[in-house]
């Protein structure tokens, strides 16, 4: 076997390895599985605010992420707008959420996306 050979096969195996690695550590970090936050939607729906704000809250804490010393950060130039909507379903967006006072380093993306008569929540952990 030629040198070249030796170290290609030493490199794809080194290469599998890190893919492997890479795929098992993104598991354990960022995007959770969706699950349904809420049921029964019916075609003249509008999420609003408020319960974009509680359905984020409440897949939070599903998440096992502790929110008592969190709160929604405000979406655009308005302080009172935390659901950023989706311009083409206006039941889809998503809320951010970060840790209450200076040198707050936890950052959260809930995004809801309406899939026929539910709502579907996902938590992920920002960079």
């Amino acid at each position: 076997m030629s040198m070249v050979s030796k170290i290609m096969g030493r490199l794809g195996h080194l290469f599998k390895l890190t893919v492997t690695i890479v795929f098992l550590l993104s598991g354990f970090a960022g995007c959770q599985k969706p699950e349904i936050c809420m049921r029964g939607i019916r075609d003249d729906f509008v999420l609003d605010e408020a319960l974009a704000i509680s359905l984020s809250r409440n897949t939070l804490i599903r998440s096992g992420i502790e929110v008592s010393k969190m709160a929604p950060v405000p979406y655009g130039d308005d302080p009172k707008k935390f659901f950023a909507r989706n311009l083409y379903d206006p039941n889809s967006g998503y809320v951010l959420w970060d840790e209450i006072g200076e040198g707050a380093s936890s950052k959260y993306s809930v995004s809801i996306r309406r899939k026929g008569d539910e709502l579907y929540c996902t938590a992920e952990k920002g960079l």
